[in-house]
């Protein structure tokens, strides 16, 4: 496909994140905001540009069909309006069959290929057939525990074992993510939805298999354990107040091990009084390789980054769903 000069893009979604990418996207050169969707009633019929800090007149729209008809043309839709698959294919199959490359921030996109094989295929089909593209941009999953070691395997002979850590501040990231994990909720309650996955970071599982197929090692099934961090004493920090016993985040892993002994390890926990964040990735080969980034990559920043950076990227890429990037990983 031609790349444009400058790409034509839609917004589909305007909380926080989607509201981060139209701002970030309308003061690149490359980028040319045309069009935006919300069902947030206090959106509609407002200017993206008194959303996201812009002088754009493009004005937000209820439903697609409106948005791309006055739009008279999109190269790239960025979607960010859910996690889960089964809450998105429709929006999903709408926007390519509009004609428009996607960009989107769900979790479960990432590789959907062993949890959602069904919807995975569908996506892809609609993908061909429409001639345009699909892609999960983010940081985790995304990047820091899938996209990344895979590429750095291939810096490494025979690695045996991946470990991903991460360690976040929750005083320094957005309310909406801070409610995901239960911050100031009773520990009890938390535990509970912990117990059966109903909270929680979204894809962490999808991380563990995309690095899986990677790497080519059959793991079969992901073991993962969900738990809240609780308070022992009172916390104020980040403008939250957490008492004794109430919950400051929480606390997840993922492992999944092959028939020939080769391991996937992911940890990863946010809690509101964090005093060391980290991002951390270890590969057991010839040589190992350890990478840290002190302090941690700031999420909502980088995930920003990552959807906007990708638009020329969909653009001009073969029509399908795009999960595995071409690059080289370990034999």
């Amino acid at each position: 496909m031609r790349e444009p000069s400058k790409l034509r893009v839609l917004h589909f979604g305007l909380g926080a994140i989607g509201t981060g990418i139209a701002r970030e996207a309308m003061k690149t050169e490359r980028l040319h905001s045309v069009a935006a969707v919300d069902l947030d009633p206090k959106n509609i019929g407002q200017t993206l540009g008194s959303l996201a800090e812009s002088d754009s007149g493009v004005v937000v729209r209820a439903g697609l069909e409106q948005a791309m008809a006055e739009a008279g043309g999109v190269d790239v839709a960025f979607h960010c309006a859910g996690s889960h698959i089964a809450d998105i294919e429709d929006d999903l199959r709408a926007l390519m069959q509009a004609g428009c490359n996607v960009v989107t921030t769900a979790e479960e996109l990432i590789y959907p290929y062993a949890g959602h094989a069904e919807a995975a295929l569908r996506l892809d089909g609609w993908a061909k057939q429409a001639g345009v593209s699909l892609y999960a941009a983010g940081v985790n999953p995304g990047f820091l525990m899938d996209r990344l070691p895979a590429y750095l395997s291939s810096m490494t002979l025979g690695p045996k074992c991946v470990k991903a850590r991460r360690m976040v501040d929750l005083s320094k990231r957005r309310n909406a993510l801070r409610r995901k994990m239960g911050v100031g909720e009773d520990a009890t309650s938390v535990a509970a939805r912990c117990a059966v996955y109903s909270m929680g970071h979204a894809g962490f599982v999808e991380s563990v298999q995309y690095l899986a197929a990677a790497l080519r090692w059959p793991v079969g099934a992901v073991e993962q354990r969900l738990e809240p961090v609780v308070a022992e004493q009172r916390v104020e920090r980040g403008g939250e107040v957490v008492e004794a016993g109430q919950v400051l985040g929480l606390a997840h892993t993922a492992r999944a091990v092959s028939p020939h002994g080769h391991e996937i390890s992911l940890a990863l926990t946010m809690r509101l009084d964090c005093a060391d964040p980290f991002d951390e990735l270890e590969i057991d080969g010839r040589p190992p390789i350890h990478v840290r980034f002190p302090q941690g990559l700031q999420g909502d920043m980088a995930t920003l980054a990552s959807a906007v950076n990708a638009a020329p990227f969909v653009a001009t890429a073969a029509p399908g769903l795009l999960c595995q990037l071409a690059t080289p990983t370990a034999l």
